[in-house]
């Protein structure tokens, strides 16, 4: 499969998926879609709805939420070691800080937060290549770097498995430690065993982005207690924390389940989209000046580890019992998914919009359906989608190393340019999922004609 690739500018979010910035539009850009209304959709609505947001109010009357959350993670994943963790990114940097292996070996292509994490944490890190035409590295591209002694790092991207099983056996025979990075899979089944529980550990992330939104927060699933002490993982932080009530973050979830309703996001919401990067750049200035790197209370590492709350703040009360009223639901919610990844799926069928979703993916735990344009310039695609009122996600910005290094790294850097996101979320009607799926085809055939 082969793709034309067009440059692209991102911007750096606090997001886990940065957001492609669209170039201008010009003289030579094709007539926008008259696209129906009920395919402009916003591309995310947290799982967290707002009767959930007030009724987690209630945790004070509850016998402690984070103990019942704990259970109910443990009888779902049937592992007795769950350990929460401000984030996922402060999960994966306080999991390598603990291990002596001194090298982590992950995909040139993931999430920019698992690079920044375990950097502040001192350790080396060493890239693979992706699978061709694909989103994930497998065991054939782990295979040269996993030596003895290292720590392998595996994924599965927008809730599309890699094939773990295999990566963990190579690691058994090279003597390598396993995590697996199971943050847009939560729930996700492969061969029977749920994901994260297969490598050595598991991670998993509450941000507001992910399918367990919670604003933040994550788990560690502890599979082999082998190879460090779990209970050290609650007695030890890599920087000081506290337990604080999320109450900006209770306001903007709320305000953000508000405008993600489908009448307010098609008439109040789109319009002001174009202005969607003023505030973040704002942010992101800010705290370029607050979030002063913080040393490491381990006196052996001398690591810059973030003083930002995504590695100070602990899992509220509140929080917990958000994820909780999720987990509950699982069912429904996973039902919902499948159904929206099928309507995605019939829609593209005998096009040329490719979905990179493999056989083996339960779609029920996918968080965003991934797609290309082959032979398709990705940027005008995404500009004229823009023109016509949909705003889809592009990934991340280019792959994890440096730029000079992409010549080692070619299936990675054409996921990072060709691959385009779709909105996956209970929020999302099966109807308007069609009538999107079916303007975008029109968008790329439009372009066919041009």
């Amino acid at each position: 499969m082969e793709s034309f690739v067009g440059d692209m500018r991102y911007e750096d979010t606090d997001q886990n998926t940065p957001v492609a910035i669209l170039p201008q539009d010009d003289a030579s850009s094709a007539t926008p879609l008259a696209v129906p209304r009920d395919a402009k959709v916003a591309f995310n609505r947290p799982e967290a709805r707002t009767s959930d947001l007030l009724a987690a109010l209630a945790y004070p009357f509850y016998p402690d939420p984070l103990m019942a959350l704990r259970r109910s993670l443990q009888d779902m994943f049937g592992r007795e070691q769950i350990h929460f963790a401000p984030s996922g990114q402060c999960a994966i940097a306080q999991l390598v800080s603990m291990l002596p292996q001194k090298e982590v070996v992950m995909p040139a292509y993931m999430c920019y937060q698992v690079r920044h994490a375990i950097a502040a944490v001192g350790k080396k890190i060493i890239y693979v290549d992706v699978a061709r035409n694909g989103v994930n590295a497998t065991a054939a591209q782990f295979e040269e770097a996993a030596r003895p002694g290292r720590i392998l790092l595996a994924a599965h991207l927008f809730g599309v498995p890699t094939d773990i099983e295999t990566i963990c056996d190579l690691a058994r025979k090279r003597d390598c430690v396993t995590i697996e990075d199971a943050v847009p899979a939560f729930s996700g089944l492969h061969n029977g065993r749920l994901l994260g529980t297969i490598a050595d550990f598991g991670v998993f992330s509450f941000h507001h982005s992910k399918r367990m939104s919670a604003f933040s927060g994550a788990m560690i699933v502890v599979n082999n207690s082998q190879i460090l002490n779990p209970l050290m993982l609650d007695a030890s932080r890599i920087i000081k924390t506290k337990r604080q009530f999320p109450s900006a973050d209770l306001g903007m979830g709320i305000a953000q389940n508000m405008g993600t309703l489908p009448w307010v996001y098609r008439n109040i919401t789109l319009p002001l989209l174009p202005l969607r990067y003023v505030v973040p750049e704002m942010l992101h200035k800010l705290r370029r000046k607050t979030d002063a790197p913080h040393k490491s209370t381990n006196p052996g590492r001398q690591p810059s580890v973030p003083n930002n709350r995504f590695f100070t703040r602990e899992v509220h009360p509140y929080q917990a019992e958000l994820v909780l009223r999720m987990v509950r639901r699982m069912d429904g919610i996973r039902d919902h998914i499948s159904c929206l990844v099928h309507v995605y799926q019939e829609a593209f069928q005998n096009t040329s919009i490719v979905p990179v979703v493999s056989a083996d993916c339960d779609t029920g735990a996918m968080m965003r359906f991934p797609v290309v344009f082959p032979g398709k310039n990705r940027d005008e695609v995404l500009r004229l989608a823009h023109q016509s009122g949909l705003y889809l996600k592009s990934g991340w910005r280019g792959t994890l190393s440096e730029e000079s290094e992409d010549s080692r790294f070619p299936n990675a850097v054409w996921t990072s340019r060709n691959v385009t996101l779709l909105p996956l979320y209970t929020g999302l009607a099966l109807k308007s999922a069609e009538s999107l799926a079916r303007s975008l085809v029109q968008i790329v055939r439009q372009l066919e004609t041009r």
